[in-house]
This record gives C-alpha cells, sequence and structure tokens, in this order.
C-alpha cells in the first residue's frame, strides 16, 4: 500500500481493482498505518483504481464513520465515481472526480497574486492555476462565490472547469477580450486616464457595498472570516494579544452588503471602459470596511515590490490610486476629511496585517513570523489608538451607502 504524511494529513493511493479477495487484507494494511500516523485527515487517492466491490466499499465506509470529519477520495474516475454515487457515498464524504489535465507550457502569463498565477490560453479563456498549497476547498469555495456574485449581479467572469495542472489544480475563466488589469490601464500613457477609471473603479465598489443580499444564499460573513482567521493565529500570539484581535473584530457593525475582501486594482480588468471584478475566494456580507482595510494595507507596504508586482502598480502610483479611491467613494477632495478616513482604515490595515498569515495560509513560515513580530511592534502598542478608530466607523455609514 503506497501512502504519503503531509502535515496533519494521510493519503493512501488505492490501485487496480478492490473486491473480496484483498478488501480485507487491504483494511488491515491501512488499519496499521493509521495507528503508526494518528489525529490525520484520511485522503484516498483513486487515480489508479478501476473497480471497488461492495465489499472495499464497507472498509471505507467504516473508516468515514470513524473519521472525525468527512474523509476525502479524490481522482475518481467517471466509471467509480458512478459506483459511490449509486451507493450513497457521496453524501457521506468528499468525493473528487478526476479532472482532465491542461498544460500551462508555452502559454503566455498575464497576472500573479500571493497565491496564484494566470495564464491566456486562447481568445476566450484563462486559466488560474493555484499554489500547490492553497487548500482544495479554498479553490472550489471560489468558483461557488464567483458564481453567486455574478447572479447579484457584479461583473465577473465566468468559471467554466476545475482542472489539474500537472501537480496544481487550475480553474478556466471566461477570458475578457483584450482586457487588461485596472492597473496596467491606470499607469498606460502615463496615467492619462487615470481619473475617470478610478471614477468607475469606486463607482464599481460602491455598487458591490450597496448590493444587499440573502444571508442564507451561501455567501459567508466576512466578519466571521476574520474571527476565523484570529482564532487561526492562536499558535503565533499571547491570549492577551488574540483577546485583542478579537475585541477590535468585534467592534465592526454588522452589515448584509458585499464586500470583495481584497478589492485592487490587479483583481479587477479592464476593457472599453468596463471594469470586471476577478478573484473572488473572499467575497461574502460585511461592513465596507473590510474592503477599504485591503486598500490600506496594500498603501502600507506599497515599497514592496511584490504588492507592486499583485496590483500592477508602481509604488507612487498605488499611494495616488488609494487617495482617489476615497475622494470618488466619498465624494470629497477635503483633505482634512480624507486624511481622517486613512486614519480609520490604517487602522484595519495593521489589523490585516496581523492576520495576514491565515489570510494567505501557503506563505513561508519566515514570512508568518514577519508580519507576527510587525504587529507586537506596530499594531499592539497602539490598540488604544485603533480601538478608538473601530469605534468611529459609524461616520462612515452615510459615505458608505
Amino acid at each position: 500500500m503506497n501512502y504519503q504524511v503531509t502535515g496533519d494529513s494521510l493519503r493512501f493511493y488505492l490501485e487496480g481493482r478492490i473486491t473480496s479477495d484483498n478488501a480485507r487484507e487491504l483494511e488491515k494494511e491501512i488499519g496499521a498505518i493509521i495507528e503508526e500516523h494518528p489525529g490525520r485527515k484520511l485522503f484516498f487517492d483513486a487515480d489508479k483504481l478501476e473497480y471497488i466491490s461492495s465489499a472495499g466499499l464497507r472498509f471505507v465506509l467504516r473508516y468515514a464513520k470513524s473519521a472525525p470529519e468527512k474523509i476525502t477520495i479524490e481522482n475518481v474516475s467517471r466509471e467509480v465515481y458512478e459506483i459511490f454515487d449509486m451507493t450513497g457515498f457521496t453524501t457521506l464524504m468528499q468525493v473528487q472526480k478526476k479532472l482532465r489535465q491542461v498544460s500551462i507550457e508555452g502559454l503566455q502569463q498575464v497576472g500573479t497574486g500571493m497565491s496564484s498565477k494566470v495564464y491566456r490560453i486562447d481568445g476566450d479563456t484563462i486559466i488560474k492555476v493555484y499554489d500547490e498549497k492553497v487548500p482544495f476547498y479554498k479553490i472550489t469555495r471560489e468558483i461557488d462565490l464567483a458564481k453567486k456574485a455574478f447572479l447579484a449581479g457584479i461583473p465577473t467572469p465566468i468559471s467554466y472547469d476545475l482542472v489539474r495542472c500537472g501537480s496544481a489544480y487550475g480553474v478556466v475563466f471566461e477570458m475578457i477580450a483584450n482586457a487588461v488589469t485596472v492597473g496596467d490601464a491606470l499607469m498606460a500613457d502615463e496615467g492619462r486616464d487615470f481619473e475617470p477609471i478610478m471614477e468607475k473603479f469606486a463607482a464599481l465598489l460602491k455598487l458591490m457595498h450597496q448590493t444587499k443580499i440573502d444571508k442564507e444564499a451561501g455567501f459567508p460573513s466576512i466578519k466571521g472570516t476574520w474571527l476565523e482567521w484570529a482564532e487561526g493565529m492562536k499558535n503565533y500570539y499571547t491570549a492577551e494579544e488574540y483577546a485583542l484581535l478579537e475585541q477590535m473584530i468585534m467592534q465592526v457593525p454588522e452589515a448584509d452588503t458585499i464586500v470583495h475582501c481584497d478589492f485592487h486594482a490587479g483583481n479587477t480588468l479592464y476593457q472599453d471602459g468596463e471594469i470586471v471584478v476577478i478573484d473572488m475566494a473572499d467575497v461574502g456580507y460585511a461592513h465596507p470596511v473590510f474592503d477599504f482595510a485591503a486598500g490600506a494595507f496594500h498603501a502600507m507596504m506599497s515599497h514592496q515590490e511584490n504588492i507592486q508586482h499583485s496590483l500592477s502598480l508602481s509604488q507612487a502610483y498605488i499611494v495616488r490610486f488609494w487617495h482617489a479611491l476615497l475622494a470618488n467613494y466619498f465624494g470629497t477632495r477635503d483633505e482634512g476629511k480624507l486624511s481622517r478616513l486613512q486614519e480609520i482604515f490604517s487602522a484595519f490595515a495593521l489589523l490585516r496585517a496581523a492576520l495576514f498569515p491565515m489570510k494567505h495560509v501557503q506563505i513561508p513560515e519566515e514570512m508568518k513570523k514577519f508580519f507576527v513580530e510587525s504587529a507586537r511592534k506596530n499594531f499592539f502598542p497602539r490598540i488604544d489608538w485603533a480601538m478608538e478608530q473601530a469605534r468611529a466607523l459609524g461616520e462612515l455609514e452615510p459615505g458608505a451607502r
């Protein structure tokens, strides 16, 4: 029996035909391996599995019932999937069909993010290839949320297919013909069209913040997501620090309108005067501050090359972009008012930075430690000021809606 231990997961590779002739022996072998590596989430890779009988299904069922969470069976062929589906196993465990392989060799790269790269397949489609450390559930969730946002009236490309690119996962999306990132459009011709594009960008963000959704429609609470991120940071922060993170998040007023949670110039496409939103992995419902926290975070980190690359903007343009977004969204050129808004959002940028290792779980451990130490240097010593900004969120209600 071939198997692999990775972090907190244990993956078995099923092969050939599993029938009454070999099911019992296979079950004993797998059981012994599980005893050697207890407490891990179970995965069964069925890429080379040709057939499984009722005897094989029974031992899989026993593991499914004893496991603390649903086990996952991956790379299931159409024929074997029909067996799992017909017997009701697809309701008891995560059964994932084998995905078609797509090669990105020779394809033009048209975008880069913290956890993915985007390539042009042809004139009609692009493929977003995820870092191998990105959890599978986040990829399928992005597909689902993109469809829900599209139906809610948010302009976003249609996702066609979940595929494999070697050992990584990819999603094939509709290509917006001749589109460029908003960042590239803003910097074109030395910023000739900067102001009119920013007016449209701010208008689209406002449209999302005015779009109310049914909380039962499957969108997550972004406030809840940030609380989960804080929970996930318990191994990095002290109990007192964790309590402060949670307390500040709880200060945010409840809201039932759409937020993107990573709305920036590299996550939007510009074509013939229209803007389309991409990267819907973290979209949900919440107060608009969660979107402005991203903008303030990028302005704060504008000196970093990876941020400039992700946003398709130079450092100077990131700062200019942030200022123009606030001015257009809130309809003011008053520097005093804009400075006040920046102060409020800067507090949440520091909070976002403190939670960054959970937003991007695939980043290296040294980068996670960098953000933790940065929080202890720049956020927690100013916590009274940060809480004051959080309590001032009521000032934003008229402009944000």
